[in-house]
């Protein structure tokens, strides 16, 4: 069972590994889920894998953003080096990313990321087609349903959360920071509006603002599922964090009996008391859990409430502390309102004008800072002060360059080849019986091999006839050929750079042929709703509305697992009236549409669709025609039209829903933030969801086919709109 932590530098990374981590999970300067932390140049990183596989250790690489079309070009260079590097896996959410990394550079291993949203049985099952080895599953899935996706043997390993902040939105549809501003959260921009103070028609409070995951004493319970990996959330948090909460998971795996797990319960409990977040939940894996996620009574910041700013100057502030703090401890400093506030490393304090290390409770304090301090803001201890990492990363080396070697074993030969190098040995073998020659032996013996100019990359292995080769003679094969080849071997050749040449070249051959005859537009209507609509629309509607043969279906982008068959049968019930047009919303739909291939599919928010790579992916899955993103702004809109090897559809109209979730909200009907932007919040089956009160209606788009409106949450009379990010660039 892999215990993965997170690391938003190598301080984290170094904290990880030595509190008993098995894998940690980085992310570069760009293109990764928490671009607001640190992360890593390419060379930090290359010093993080060499220590980490020298220690046994895995590294994954979060490549877990959307990706415009004007950034494809420095994404597959990012996608290139990555490939040099060789970690133990990439972490990716867009399809074009996919797409890239499984064609051109194809020693990746890829990993779904939960902006994907996979959330069952179905989505795992496309994620295998799609060429990924493991799914970090959607964090709203129930223990439950975890359970019944496991007994199934999924064709991919399975990632889990297990501990850290969770977010109130099904990953990878959340519009509502997009929505303020342009700051996505699918592109590691999030402002965390969820964490701000609404105001309701009976108050206000904290209504989207949902309690931290903690799993300890359920942690029995999902090691019996067969997931692969815990994961635990935190890359914008310290290396304290880091280590207190490895440290404290790491004791409760490593129990051998139940009776050894309540003993060292308490001790964990301990241990993660000291991490600073907000209160601890089971989160969405139970529905007790999930309807009490929400509290609006509790301010959605984490850490430990220390005291209150009861003065500010140009050069710090002054505050009345409720419980001690220390020179070297993180804080960061609240405002009322809810929204984030300034977070930093105190490095200096002063009482009455005389330097202190400690603030006591009910002693006014200076705080000396150059930061803009809210007025009447609050305190909140949010780390502690840490292990000094720097001498250790000074001293770490980068990793050397890789070697990638083919072992071909026989009863007859051994034979190795690297680049244009090659070792072979005649043999003798006997055949082996019932116990044949595992390729993974001899892969774990070949990669075993060390030398001061290399490293080993991939080994790759064959293995005819059905050998029986004992451990000793594999051993002295291996170095026998170490002593023979490697002394003459020349600086590995760099197949990347033909593999991104070959990408660029391919690149610029996509290019939009304009759809003849112009498809119709798409109007998507409810049951009971008449709206005024172009004569040439045609209808869409969802499986409720029970859509006649000649509208298109429109499935829902959220099924739970027990709802897969009842989902099943709505889109065969349609396909035997006649229907032919199906929108598709989430890529679970793809396995459930594969019995029917005269079906007509086309893609529909919030499946998000934002560079042109992404098109021939869907365009390859059987996709003939895909909606934009909805993020994105007027000019991305028309950069991805121009490259659509499939007809181009924008949204136009509507009120997209903002944020769904599973957990019970305590707010209905209209609410405000304290900046006076209004919401709406209604429940939909098992999903409640926040809309806008402005419709989005934003123009026709240059190179665009064909137009989308939704009139489901609008009916087109007069209100007031916004364009969401049309005049801006997505940032």
């Amino acid at each position: 069972m892999e215990l993965l932590a997170p690391a938003g530098n190598l301080s984290c990374a170094l904290a990880a590994f030595d509190s008993g981590a098995d894998a940690v999970y980085a992310g570069l300067k760009r293109f990764n889920a928490r671009e607001r932390t640190e992360n890593f140049t390419m060379d930090e990183m290359s010093r993080l894998l060499a220590y980490a596989h020298r220690m046994k250790k895995k590294v994954y690489v979060a490549f877990n953003t959307l990706i415009k079309e004007n950034e494809v070009g420095e994404a597959s260079g990012e996608l290139a080096a990555l490939e040099a590097l060789r970690p133990d896996a990439l972490i990716v959410q867009d399809l074009g990313v996919v797409r890239i990394a499984r064609e051109y550079f194809p020693k990746l291993t890829l990993h779904g990321s939960t902006q994907m949203g996979l959330h069952n049985s179905a989505g795992l099952a496309f994620a295998r087609e799609l060429g990924l080895s493991r799914v970090i599953l959607e964090r709203q899935t129930t223990l439950s349903e975890l359970e019944a996706m496991m007994r199934a043997n999924p064709p991919v390993e399975v990632e889990i959360f297990i501990h850290g902040a969770l977010c109130c939105c099904i990953s990878g549809t959340c519009l509502l920071s997009s929505w303020l501003g342009g700051w996505s959260g699918n592109r590691g921009k999030c402002k965390q509006p969820c964490r701000r103070r609404y105001r309701g028609i009976d108050g206000n409070g904290f209504f989207l603002s949902a309690q931290d995951l903690g799993t300890l004493e359920i942690l029995p319970r999902l090691m019996k599922t067969g997931v692969a990996s815990f994961k635990i959330e935190g890359r914008l948090r310290r290396p304290d964090y880091v280590s207190n909460v490895v440290a404290a998971y790491r004791m409760v795996l490593d129990a051998r009996s139940d009776e050894e797990f309540r003993e060292v319960l308490p001790a964990a409990k301990a241990r993660l008391a000291r991490t600073c977040g907000r209160k601890w939940s089971l989160g969405y894996f139970t529905k007790e859990s999930a309807a009490q996620l929400v509290k609006h009574d509790a301010m959605g910041v984490s850490g430990l409430l220390c005291g209150k700013v009861i003065s500010t100057s140009p050069n710090g502030f002054t505050v009345l502390p409720g419980r001690p703090f220390y020179t070297g401890d993180m804080i960061r400093v609240q405002p009322v309102s809810g929204d984030e506030g300034p977070s930093f490393c105190i490095t200096k304090m002063s009482v009455k004008g005389q330097s202190v290390f400690r603030a006591d409770s009910g002693v006014e304090t200076f705080i000396h800072s150059d930061k803009e301090i809210p007025k009447n803001g609050i305190v909140y201890k949010i780390g502690e002060r840490v292990e000094d990492y720097s001498k250790r990363i000074e001293a770490l080396p980068p990793q050397k360059p890789l070697l990638d070697l083919e072992v071909e074993i026989s009863r007859g030969k051994c034979r190795v080849v690297c680049g244009k190098a090659q070792w072979e040995k005649t043999l003798t073998l006997d055949e082996a019986g019932n116990q044949p020659l595992r390729p993974g032996r001899v892969e774990q013996e070949f990669g075993e091999i060390h030398d001061d100019r290399w490293e080993i990359g991939s080994v790759r292995v064959t293995v005819e006839g059905n050998p029986f080769l004992p451990a000793s003679v594999l051993k002295a094969l291996r170095k026998e050929c170490v002593e023979t080849m490697f002394p003459a071997l020349s600086p590995p050749e760099n197949s990347v750079s033909g593999a991104l040449e070959r990408f660029r070249a391919d690149y610029a051959a996509l290019k939009h042929v304009p759809a003849m005859p112009k498809p119709p537009d798409t109007a998507l209507v409810p049951r009971g709703k008449h709206p005024h609509i172009a004569e040439r629309c045609v209808i869409a509607r969802e499986i409720g509305s029970n859509p006649a043969p000649s509208e298109e279906l429109v499935l829902p982008f959220y099924i739970d697992e027990a709802s897969l068959k009842s989902v099943r049968e709505a889109i065969a019930a349609y396909v035997k009236k006649g229907g032919r047009v199906v929108r598709i919303t989430s890529l679970c739909h793809f396995p459930l549409l594969k019995e029917y291939p005269g079906l007509v599919l086309k893609t529909c928010m919030p499946l998000p669709v934002c560079n042109s790579l992404a098109v021939k992916e869907l365009a390859e899955r059987g996709a003939a025609l895909v909606q934009g993103s909805l993020e994105l702004g007027g000019s991305e809109l028309e950069a991805l039209a121009k490259k659509s090897v499939l007809p181009f559809e924008i949204y136009r109209f509507g009120r997209p829903a903002l944020l769904s979730t599973r957990a019970e909200l305590p707010v209905r009907g209209k609410m405000r933030d304290s900046k006076g932007d209004e919401f709406f919040v209604e429940k939909h089956g098992i999903l409640t969801q926040v809309f806008a009160e402005k419709v989005m209606e934003i123009p026709a788009v240059r190179g665009a086919d064909v137009s989308f409106y939704d009139f489901r949450f609008a009916d087109g009379r007069k209100t007031e709109s916004a364009r969401f990010n049309f005049d801006i660039s997505l940032a």
